[in-house]
């Protein structure tokens, strides 16, 4: 037995085709409970979930508070089986998905955390530079290609496609509610930080290429602004998991290492000297580079005010 988690918030629009997709799936032994987490949605997420009741081993539970992280350890209270498969809710698994973690875990018994293999499916034409220049695993959680089974960095296992076992949980880890998708502006990296943080306790981590799902990739999601927005949380997660390990430790202005500081002032040096030069790809890379020291110095201001250290850096951030 084994439970596939995932949230979704305002999530109507593509939920039809995920849960259609979850249908397919060929059903591992002992069988598997699917647990869908409704996560204070302004759309009909929670009608079209629940109308997947009678089609899925589905259970549809309610986090009214926002946070991706809130609404997965709301689920963890339902889940059974030794296993839990995390996901989210703009995926396509190949129908073979549930058999090939169901294999890993069974045949990699010193091993507790699970990733399987991400590719993005992209919804229209992807544009040349998109596909070239851009970082794809940070943009879209895509594993590169030709990466072999076996023992792989915690950072690797991220949440469109992972597995952890029960015994995890059953020790007392749950996911960091500080970090993560949430209303507004956020630190990016919730499975990071849980799987960096876990990690430490001693569970190490296997791929399996095999488990394969697709990360639906919308129009919207392929445009420098919108890659942009990304590298800003990126940047807001990168600080949390440099504290956890002890960096930034140095002067402080106003509360705000004075590090961060002076790496946006080099990163908005490159980026200005990129955006004369022609050079496109330069460009683009000393932009995200930019964004992303934005978003460090973002999260230390915000961590500043509230008073450092804040609550969310009690392990390795993301």
């Amino acid at each position: 037995m084994l439970t596939v988690l995932f949230a979704s918030r305002n999530g109507a629009g593509r939920l039809p085709r995920v849960l259609a997709a979850f249908e397919r799936l060929a059903a591992p032994a002992g069988g598997w409970k699917l647990v869908a987490v409704e996560n204070a949605s302004t759309d009909d997420t929670a009608d079209v979930l629940r109308g997947f009741e009678g089609r899925l081993p589905l259970t549809v539970l309610n986090q009214p508070r926002p946070g991706k992280n809130a609404a997965l350890n709301l689920g963890l209270t339902v889940a059974e089986g030794d296993l839990v498969i995390l996901t989210d809710d703009d995926v396509l698994p190949a129908p073979d998905w549930l058999l090939c973690l169901r294999a890993a875990a069974d045949d990699n018994p010193a091993f507790d955390l699970f990733a399987g293999r991400i590719v993005p499916r992209f919804e229209v034409e992807p544009p040349d530079w998109l596909l070239h220049w851009a970082p794809l695993d940070i943009a879209y959680a895509a594993h590169p290609a030709g990466l072999p089974a076996g023992p792989v960095d915690p950072g690797m296992v991220w949440g469109p496609s992972m597995a952890v076992r029960r015994r995890v949980f059953d020790s007392g880890h749950r996911f960091d509610e500080h970090v993560g998708p949430t209303a507004g502006s956020y630190a990016m990296g919730s499975e990071t930080e849980f799987t960096q943080r876990v990690a430490l306790a001693g569970h190490a981590s296997w791929y399996c290429p095999e488990a394969v799902v697709e990360h639906l990739v919308r129009a919207e999601q392929m445009t420098e602004l919108w890659l942009c927005g990304r590298a800003l949380r990126y940047g807001r997660g990168a600080l949390l998991r440099e504290l956890a390990q002890g960096l930034h430790a140095g002067p402080r202005l106003a509360g705000v290492p004075r590090s961060l500081y002076a790496d946006l002032l080099k990163a908005g040096y490159a980026a200005a000297r990129a955006r004369v030069s022609g050079d496109v790809r330069w460009r683009l890379h000393a932009r995200l580079r930019w964004h992303e020291a934005r978003g460090r110095l973002a999260q230390a201001r915000a961590l500043a005010r509230a008073g450092w250290p804040a609550a969310g850096t009690r392990g390795a951030g993301a």
